[in-house]
């Protein structure tokens, strides 16, 4: 049997191809995304390779093979030549692809074109606007022939050598350089073959030496793996450093606003920090993680901080103050929420500063909330504040003793405050039996 195709180029590849996706089968043991992908390609463009070959065969044999044969063994060429173009697009996503990347649409995009071109190929004998057989069993093209078979494969090719230039900050120097030449001249092939050649088969064994040169270029496991874990372990280490600094910060700035707000007032030295610990043991009790507990204890901090606002001579009023006054000294909930809100980086912090004062039988300030409609935190922080008002001298009185506080604390269960935060609460002063939970002279 005559062959109506030179085979000779594909055939010399095959065992190259083989010899390539044995080795990443063995050595690619680190399935990573760049892997995974890179092995699939390799695959794809073997699979492809073989099946190209065979398929001359078939198509050479005319009359001796029947149309269905001929049939299936073109649409399976076609089809594996698409999917080994379709393959090299996302190995180029996941070589070059960062969190920062959205490949969600450009993946929709690859994944519809290659819908579309399957879609031709197994409607084909039914069509026939790609290919036919006449009764001879002679191939011959039709209208569409030119774009399904050449037509998807460069398209996919193109589409990630584009991606591969817009994050070219992915590569070494010489990888572009060597992708680029390999670029120019597997284009200038396909358009020799597609024009001149068409009973030359070229295309797989040029998509070989694509998988051999990225192969020595871009990929190899023990490089890629270097890459990632480098990469990995920089932004491990760049990530820890910031979160370092921001938590110094933060405490450092929460600690400097506390006790300024507590400078103030001469009577509650150390009041902003005693809450605030007071109101993360609450927290711990209550079951609330590590991350949690700390929240509930900045909150503590600068729950007060709208004080700053309010002028001093009222804060340090000796007796009693006048509905007036008191009900300036009710505007630091309001004044508390403007400053915090305004720290976007810990937006919890305003809801302790506003809601501090409410009461869960609604009767607290500034915007009457009750039950649940407080926020928990602010419903702790609540607690907290109150315990230490209570356990330290003010200007409007003296500290009580822990027998009187318990007490305050059973009878306002369910009115000034939350029953169940507060049963922790009474907890922690059962248990405080030396009386340390309080202002120390």
């Amino acid at each position: 049997m005559t062959l109506d195709y030179n085979i000779l180029l594909e055939v010399a590849v095959i065992p190259l191809d083989i010899i390539v996706y044995a080795y990443l089968a063995l050595r690619y043991t680190n399935m990573t995304p760049v892997n995974v992908a890179f092995r699939r390609f390799a695959f794809l463009v073997m699979l492809a390779d073989i099946v190209d070959v065979a398929t001359a065969f078939v198509t050479s044999a005319h009359d001796l093979v029947s149309n269905p044969a001929h049939y299936l063994c073109n649409i399976l060429d076609s089809s594996l030549t698409s999917l080994a173009a379709f393959a090299f697009v996302h190995y180029i996503y996941a070589y070059a692809n960062s969190e920062k990347d959205n490949l969600a649409l450009r993946k929709l995009v690859t994944g519809i074109l290659l819908s579309v071109n399957l879609l031709l190929l197994f409607t084909n004998p039914v069509t026939n606007w790609v290919f036919r057989y006449d009764d001879a069993g002679n191939y011959i093209h039709e209208f569409l022939f030119v774009p399904v078979a050449y037509g998807f494969p460069i398209l996919f090719f193109a589409i990630g050598s584009f991606y591969m230039f817009f994050h070219i900050r992915k590569f070494r120097r010489s990888q572009i350089v060597t992708m680029i030449i390999g670029i120019i001249v597997a284009a200038v092939l396909f358009l020799t073959q597609m024009l001149f050649y068409d009973n030359v088969l070229i295309t797989l064994f040029v998509a070989s030496i694509g998988v051999l040169v990225i192969f020595l270029t871009l990929e190899t496991p023990d490089y890629v793996n270097y890459l990632e874990a480098k990469a990995e372990l920089t932004e491990t280490k760049e990530r820890e450093a910031g979160l370092r600094a921001k938590e110094k910060l933060s405490r450092e700035v929460l600690l400097a606003f506390s006790k300024a707000v507590d400078a103030k007032d001469h009577y509650t030295n150390g009041h902003s920090e005693r809450v605030a610990r007071y109101a993360k043991e609450i927290s711990r009790r209550m079951g609330k993680t590590p991350e949690e507990q700390e929240e509930i204890y900045e909150l503590g901090l600068l729950h007060d901080v709208g004080k700053i606002g309010i002028a001093e001579e009222i804060i340090n009023k000796k007796g009693k103050l006048t509905d007036e006054e008191f009900d300036v000294i009710k505007g630091h909930t309001l004044i508390g929420w403007d400053i915090l809100k305004i720290i976007t980086e810990i937006p919890w912090l305003s809801t302790g500063a506003r809601w501090h004062h409410e009461r869960v039988d609604g009767k607290g300030y500034p915007d009457g909330l009750s039950g649940e409609q407080i926020p928990e935190e602010a419903r702790i922080i609540c607690l907290a504040d109150s315990y230490d008002a209570m356990t330290s001298k003010r200007s409007y009185s003296n500290p009580r003793t822990q027998e009187e506080v318990r007490k305050e604390i059973e009878r306002c269960k369910g009115t000034q405050f939350d029953p169940v935060i507060a049963q922790y609460l009474i907890d922690m002063i059962d248990e405080d039996k030396d009386f340390k939970l309080r202002e120390q002279d």
